[in-house]
């Protein structure tokens, strides 16, 4: 028997969106209102909090009902493992679960000892809708996050799957005002209530492992790495737009870059005509979210090289956090805006919907996954090897910073495939193969920085008086200029981690499991 798996999208709301939602026409339906009070247990070392796992008694419409809730493995973050038992008391039970559950709950706490760390107050209504075949529960939810003497305010809608089909809630959301006030959020009551009593704000997510399996066919294994790189974004994007994080914009634009590597490596399987179109929309996020990335790298550059007594340093270190905050804040708006909001749950649609999967018998999405991947990797191994030159490696130096710009982005696409592909396969090759493909790419990417930096001289001065700029951008060419040793320590980095990765054995034909 599996493990019972709820399926569900919460939008985060403000007050005046949720009471405009209830009169919706989409969400009508036969309200059933109540108070829910919600207690969360974790240990003193959070130990809950570090598995993403929640434990929780909730006291409402169903009496006293405590919940253990945890990641579903190599599934997205929009379906979770969930098992509900009655609990008498205002302690956890665990002997009320059952046996696997209570199994795995012992294993993660490992005798320590829970402990109440907050809870929440909400006013829920909820309304169950057909649409399009399927049966959804809507609640509406309004309250406060309670935690020691913090408190943080609650305003969302949930949509849960009760039976049907996922991309009908899908359906069903896009039917909605997406925007400013009604975005996609995966930050669970739990997880805010963690964070509010560990005082850990929500911080930047990098990627988690593919759940692939040997047993899927191509389709299934673009399903599975679109809807990771699109997790990585959606526990991201909201930072961004909450405090301009400079990681959080980083691995946004990870996330977006792992999607558009995804999408060449399946180019053939995912063709149906929209491909190209969200496609092009992704890249153009990547783009939006390239200013005040590239400002943020630069700004540390430079702030680590002017010296304190330097005549003009303050001045212009203070005129590229303006452009990096004016970057920033173009990045938020954007991230916030309509066709943003959209955008995700048209591709979340696409990837459960689209034309693409009809069709998988022609385009070769039928295939195993495991031949087509090793195909795939040995393809973009060949283009590195091409980009990287006839010396494997040894040209580096010499390369103008376009062909290097290249080679960055054979590397950058050959390890994604190395990372999306990698629980395929077995062999203790692959250790050194990605870590030298990820040295590679970290010297090829910092020598892009000093590249781009060099390249966008004029247009970061262009907002200034003539003199004012002219003073500014010649002590800015003389801070560049101190990157010398740094610059040619990477490119010889960079040559020895190409032979490295050129010279690695193949690991991608030894099966995993």
């Amino acid at each position: 028997m599996g493990n019972p798996i709820e399926t569900e999208i919460k939008l985060a709301a403000s007050p005046s969106m949720l009471e405009h939602l209830r009169g919706h026409p989409k969400l009508a339906g036969a309200d059933a209102t109540g108070t829910i009070i919600t207690t969360y247990f974790d240990t003193a070392d959070r130990r809950l909090r570090r598995r993403d796992a929640a434990l929780r008694i909730r006291v409402g419409g169903k009496g006293r009902q405590q919940t253990l809730k945890l990641a579903s493995p190599g599934e997205s973050a929009v379906h979770r493992v969930e098992w509900n038992a009655p609990v008498g008391g205002d302690c956890p039970d665990l002997g009320a679960f059952p046996a696997r559950p209570r199994a795995t709950l012992v294993q993660m706490l490992k005798g320590n000892r829970l402990e109440p760390i907050g809870l929440t107050r909400i006013a829920r209504t909820t309304r169950r809708v057909r649409f399009g075949g399927s049966l959804i529960e809507i609640a509406f939810d309004e309250g406060t996050i309670e935690a020691g003497d913090c408190r943080e305010a609650v305003g969302e809608i949930e949509l849960e799957l009760m039976e049907g089909r996922f991309a009908d809630v899908i359906d069903l959301v896009l039917e909605l005002p997406l925007g400013p006030e009604l975005a996609w959020s995966l930050a669970s009551k739990s997880n805010r209530c963690q964070g509010l009593a560990f005082g850990a704000p929500p911080a930047a997510i990098l990627a988690r492992p593919v759940g692939l399996r040997r047993s899927m066919d191509a389709a299934c294994g673009f399903q599975a790495i679109a809807w990771n790189c699109l997790d990585q974004l959606l526990a991201n994007y909201p930072i961004v737009i909450a405090s301009g994080d400079p990681e959080a914009v980083h691995q946004s634009r990870v996330a977006v870059r792992r999607l558009c590597a995804a999408f060449s490596l399946f180019g053939d399987v995912v063709d149906d005509g929209d491909a190209d179109v969200l496609h092009a929309e992704i890249k153009a996020v990547a783009a939006g979210l390239a200013p005040a990335r590239d400002l943020h790298v630069m700004l540390g550059r430079i702030e680590a090289l002017v010296r304190a007594e330097e005549a003009d340093g303050a001045a212009l270190l203070a005129h590229l956090a303006t452009r990096r905050d004016a970057a920033t804040q173009a990045a938020k708006a954007m991230l916030a805006a309509e066709p943003f909001q959209r955008l995700l749950f048209r591709f979340a649609a696409w990837i459960e919907g689209g034309r693409w999967l009809a069709q998988k018998a022609e385009t070769g999405g039928s295939l195993p996954l495991a031949p087509f991947a090793a195909r795939a990797l040995s393809r973009r191994r060949r283009r590195l090897q091409k980009a990287g030159g006839p010396d494997g490696g040894e040209g580096v130096i010499d390369m103008a910073d376009a062909e290097r710009h290249r080679l960055r982005i054979c590397v950058k696409k050959l390890r994604y495939a190395a990372d999306f592909f990698a629980p395929l396969f077995r062999g203790t090759a692959r250790g050194g193969f990605v870590k030298g493909l990820a040295k590679l790419q970290d010297s090829l990417g910092l020598l892009n920085d000093m590249a781009v930096a060099v390249a966008g001289r004029d247009r970061l001065f262009a907002d200034l008086d003539p003199i004012t700029a002219a003073r500014l951008a010649a002590r800015f060419d003389d801070v560049l200029e101190r990157q010398g040793a740094a610059r040619r320590k990477l490119l010889k980095s960079a040559e020895r981690a190409l032979s490295q990765v050129v010279d690695a054995p193949v690991w991608w034909k030894n099966p995993s499991g």
